[in-house]
């Protein structure tokens, strides 16, 4: 039983664990998402919110939002879609940004990213305007401090977990040699 047979599994485990790393991923869905409306009725349409991650982060809130025909249930993707996020207390900067295809997970939906700049309670206010006329929904969500404990041990914790893969695979390696025969050793 050699090193050899145990090499194999060992870099596959290694490999598996390097590639699990989230690291510091960010964008829409990344990080846990949360369905704030569900066919929420609003004018003419019907929408879905989901935001992400969960908890959002100072500067990092995403909106992800699918516009529907409340009759047919066909997804809408040529309205204009904007997104706001007020707080409800203090004085930061309200954030607003137009929703589009290109950073949402799902290509017929839209998709924004709100910057919240400090912790604590925000309106957030998803804005369409479409063949069928305007129409705006709006919803509370807290927004948290900084993850830099999360990033680390979403960091930590893979690359701790490849050091002890390398310690074992090493050990492994040292006692092979040790219990090794020698050969052409005469009597």
């Amino acid at each position: 039983m050699g090193v050899r047979k145990f090499a194999g599994p060992l870099l596959t485990a290694f490999a598996i664990a390097l590639s699990a790393a989230p690291g510091f991923a960010e964008g829409p869905g990344t990080g846990g998402r949360r369905v704030m409306l569900d066919e929420e009725a609003a004018g003419p349409y019907r929408l879905r919110v989901v935001t992400s991650p969960t908890p959002p982060r100072v500067e990092n809130l995403y909106v992800e939002i699918r516009v529907s025909d409340p009759d047919s249930g066909e997804t809408i993707t040529d309205a204009r879609v904007r997104a706001r996020a007020e707080p409800t207390e203090g004085d930061a900067p309200r954030v607003e940004a137009q929703a589009t295809h290109d950073i949402a997970p799902i290509p017929s939906e839209y998709a924004a990213h709100l910057p919240a700049s400090e912790v604590g309670v925000w309106r957030v206010t998803v804005s369409v305007d479409g063949e069928r006329g305007a129409a705006e929904v709006s919803f509370l969500i807290r927004v948290g401090g900084s993850t830099a404990v999360g990033s680390v041990v979403a960091v930590g914790l893979p690359i701790v977990g490849l050091l002890l893969l390398g310690i074992v695979f090493f050990w492994l390696q040292r006692n092979e040699e040790r219990t090794e025969p020698t050969s052409g050793a005469s009597a």
